[in-house]
């Protein structure tokens, strides 16, 4: 197995639908592409992640997520303190993944998924279940916020559900 494929399936929950480094982000679905606008917004206010930004409040004020600016900061915060080397997450304009934002939406999507005991990040980023790194509890509350909000990170890769499967079991 390629070294790219190994990384690809380690931070992934389902190897075959993995994110990419450099891939676009007209690609990705709205959760995703909100995810990493909000890293990339987080990340821009402050070299360590430190207070949340207005503009992201204002965002998560229309999905009706009051809490999600401070759960970002609180995940810029742990990545900040738990990685020892900068983050390539980019200005907010980037328009494609970086690996480090591809770490990041694996891991979340996994937490999402419920594989959460098989998500994993980078060991250079000291994560492992059970809460045993800074970065697990912060992502684990986000990803479940963004399921609360109906913002599904690997929606993108699901197939559509045949049209009888998606039609109501009743019409009124």
């Amino acid at each position: 197995m390629k070294p790219d494929m190994a990384a690809s399936r380690m931070f992934s929950a389902d190897p075959k639908r993995a994110y990419t480094p450099d891939q676009p982000l007209s690609e990705l679905g709205f959760a995703e592409q909100f995810t990493v606008w909000c890293l990339r917004v987080q990340w821009r206010i402050s070299a360590d992640g430190v207070g949340k930004s207005i503009l992201l409040q204002r965002g998560f004020d229309a999905l009706d997520m009051p809490e999600g600016a401070e759960m970002v900061a609180e995940l810029a915060r742990a990545l900040s303190r738990s990685v020892q080397r900068p983050l390539s997450i980019p200005c907010p304009h980037w328009r494609v993944l970086t690996s480090d934002e591809v770490r990041i939406l694996n891991f979340i999507a996994a937490l999402q998924q419920g594989t959460g005991s098989h998500a994993r990040l980078d060991p250079g980023w000291m994560a492992a279940p059970c809460s045993t790194s800074p970065i697990w509890a912060p992502a684990q509350r986000f990803a479940l916020a963004l399921s609360a909000a109906g913002l599904t990170l690997g929606a993108v890769f699901q197939s559509p559900s045949p049209f009888p499967e998606a039609m109501p079991r009743l019409l009124h």
